[in-house]
């Protein structure tokens, strides 16, 4: 694929219309189906990991708005990766959104599970050993 400046400004321009159309939209397949198309574009053509990190944050509180909890619960982690590797601070907002949704849903074991999680990706993205982990030499 040839890539050039102006293909990108487009690409990016595309991406964030089909985004801010979604949030104008707020709810339906079609929101869904907007923000998609730029979480595509943003990671897969721009590699743009924390706005597809802030599309999936968008898309987990739409699924939980439309009751689809799983859904949510897997675009918030997804969410809170993508800002926890682009050092965004956002992470601990959206990490604290998906605790929250666990646990209004009964989901204790998920909560542990995903802190668990987040603790050993935090301690890989700035180089700490983790418990039962070690850092390769």
């Amino acid at each position: 694929m040839n890539k050039t400046p102006d293909v990108d400004v487009d690409r990016r321009a595309a991406a964030d219309q089909d985004f801010a159309a979604a949030r104008e939209l707020a709810t339906g397949d079609e929101a869904v189906e907007l923000a998609d198309r730029a979480i595509t574009t943003y990671l897969d053509e721009l590699g743009d990991v924390a706005s597809a990190a802030q599309v999936l944050w968008f898309l987990g509180r739409l699924e939980d708005a439309r009751g689809r909890t799983d859904l949510a619960a897997a675009q918030l982690r997804s969410a809170v990766e993508g800002f926890v590797v682009t050092h965004d601070d956002r992470a601990t907002e959206v990490a604290d959104e998906l605790v929250a949704l666990l646990r209004r849903t009964g989901q204790e074991d998920r909560v542990e599970e995903f802190l668990a999680w987040q603790a050993r990706l935090l301690g890989t993205v700035t180089g700490e050993q983790t418990a039962g982990r070690r850092r390769a030499p």
